[in-house]
């Protein structure tokens, strides 16, 4: 490829390839769940990215009747709906955007209103748990 064509096609792949790169938890929308599709492929070339969330609250507004966001915890461990938001306890530190709906959960105060209040504070740290041996509960003879 001659000079000429190269940086032609340099301009179209940074126009086209966008800089940005979605992730979960990026908090580049206000959706209480975050989920970004991702799919790629080498051999045709391409890539494909969705931001479900945001996707799937255009949806709703469509069709009310077939997506429910429930203001509780459904935990399926006791088959019980929890009110209350956990307190942290994860073994890494909480991401920025799970703290601030958290925060926006437990205080009542909008997404962007905590964003700014609390933009210089940290999340909450993880808490490493002990680790267990197990037991050994049999022995080679």
């Amino acid at each position: 490829m001659n000079e000429t064509k190269t940086e032609a096609l340099a301009s179209i792949l940074a126009a086209a390839i966008p800089g940005l790169q979605w992730d979960t938890h990026d908090d580049l929308c206000d959706c209480t769940f975050q989920r970004i599709g991702f799919w790629t492929n080498p051999y045709i070339g391409a890539t494909l990215r969705m931001r479900l969330c945001c996707l799937w609250k255009e949806l709703a507004k469509q069709y009310p009747d077939l997506i429910q966001e429930v203001s509780a915890f459904y935990n399926y461990n006791t088959h019980e709906y929890e009110a209350k938001p956990w307190e942290w306890n994860g073994e890494f530190d909480m991401p920025r955007a799970i703290w601030y709906r958290h925060l926006a959960s437990k205080t009542g105060a909008p997404l962007a209103e905590v964003r700014q209040e609390y933009a210089d504070q940290e999340p909450p740290k993880g808490v490493l748990r002990k680790q267990v041996k197990p037991r050994r509960t049999w022995r080679l003879r």
